[in-house]
């Protein structure tokens, strides 16, 4: 479970509900990043909320909490490579190893994150 959370971010996420779901590119990747966003992650049947703020600096920190109650801190750098978020978190599973995600579509404003054809999480934002 802390590995669905940490992978996800980071930011963004889905399965069976793929519609169709198209991959975002790079350039859509750096327009929504390149001026910071604060994103929801997870959320209902996700196992985990909580919110991560991706700076334009290059640094992203938040928390999430899982649904036993664990609260987890994300803290680290991100960048975009190709048609990927990279991020290197400092706790937790993948601490200390740069692990590239694969963010798909599912509506205007929120994705469905893969590592590698894994889903590890859906994010939104504003």
């Amino acid at each position: 479970m802390h590995r669905i959370i940490l992978t996800g971010l980071s930011i963004m996420f889905l399965g069976t509900q793929a519609i169709a779901a198209t991959a975002m590119i790079g350039k859509e990747l750096q327009a929504l990043f390149s001026n910071g966003k604060v994103i929801a992650l997870g959320g209902p049947k996700e196992g985990y909320s909580g919110e991560l703020s991706v700076l334009k600096d290059g640094t992203a920190h938040g928390q999430v909490k899982l649904d036993s109650g664990d609260v987890i801190s994300i803290d680290g750098v991100w960048h975009i490579s190709g048609n990927t978020f990279c991020r290197t978190w400092k706790g937790g599973r993948d601490a200390g190893k740069s692990v590239c995600e694969t963010s798909n579509k599912t509506g205007q404003k929120s994705v469905s994150m893969l590592n590698g054809k894994e889903s590890i999480g859906g994010n939104t934002w504003r």
